[in-house]
């Protein structure tokens, strides 16, 4: 992975440095997704979260045999679906961008796979420093580390120079209600309670191939105009990524298609 990772920042080094951010780039933007990819399963191993997931079973027999870990299990999995492959997925701008199945699917994949090692290391950074804690408290610190790291990583970085636009300030705002804190609050809280690694990843990806497909995320080769994010004044001189602004929103047919009034 290391190796991967040198070979991939040579990439972007060599062809990709000086490019302009303001145009969206397939090749650039896969290749800094690669790079991020590299890096989580990279800190994953060196913290020790990857080999205690590759040490636990999927589950458990006593779990298998618990109508509450059933449950728990099926109705996160129906939320997934629900949240991303419904909500997420029809509030979502796409710009005219085309389905490509053969490499959305494995950008969804490489996603989820690297995000919820990423998950897992911050779970089980705080369940080292509060080994003593209640469950309850390994939930609540959880949600609030992952929520700050993740926010972070994707306004500043993952939606600025990775994905396409696809976003606008309400959708932003619906999304993070209705998807993103449900959904991460009950994936941690079933983690906490099962230790289930293996599905918890099954989970986050599920949900980040549907991300893939439905912000029509374009092939690697793809040459095609589709705006980049835009960036929006942040503090100190910083900016993030706040969505696309549409001068006439009630008339835009990109707005229009995601079902957004702005």
């Amino acid at each position: 992975m290391a190796l991967l990772l040198i070979l991939f920042v040579g990439l972007y080094v060599t062809n990709f440095r000086n490019i302009n951010s303001e145009v969206f780039s397939a090749a650039a933007a896969w290749t800094r997704a690669c790079i991020f990819f590299c890096l989580c399963f990279l800190v994953s191993w060196l913290t020790g979260t990857q080999a205690m997931i590759l040490a636990a079973p999927i589950a458990t027999q006593p779990q298998m045999q618990d109508l509450n870990w059933i449950a728990w299990t099926i109705g996160l999995t129906a939320l997934i679906f629900i949240v991303y492959w419904g909500i997420w997925a029809r509030y979502t701008i796409r710009f005219n961008r085309k389905l490509h199945l053969a490499t959305q699917i494995p950008f969804g994949l490489l996603w989820g796979a690297s995000m919820g090692q990423l998950f897992l290391v911050i779970w089980n950074g705080i369940n080292s420093i509060g080994s003593t804690w209640p469950q309850w408290l390994i939930v609540v610190m959880t949600w609030v580390s992952l929520g700050a790291c993740f926010w972070a990583w994707m306004v500043f970085y993952w939606d600025l120079y990775v994905a396409p636009e696809h976003d606008s300030k309400y959708s932003i705002a619906l999304k993070t209600v209705t998807v993103h804190l449900p959904q991460s609050l009950l994936c941690i809280t079933y983690l906490t309670i099962y230790n289930n690694f293996i599905i918890l990843i099954g989970l986050q990806t599920l949900a980040l191939v549907g991300a893939s497909i439905f912000m029509r995320m374009p092939p690697f080769w793809s040459t095609k105009p589709t705006p980049a994010a835009r960036p929006h004044p942040f503090l100190f001189g910083l900016v993030y990524a706040g969505g696309y602004v549409s001068s006439a929103p009630k008339n835009d047919p990109y707005l229009k298609a995601a079902h957004l009034p702005y």
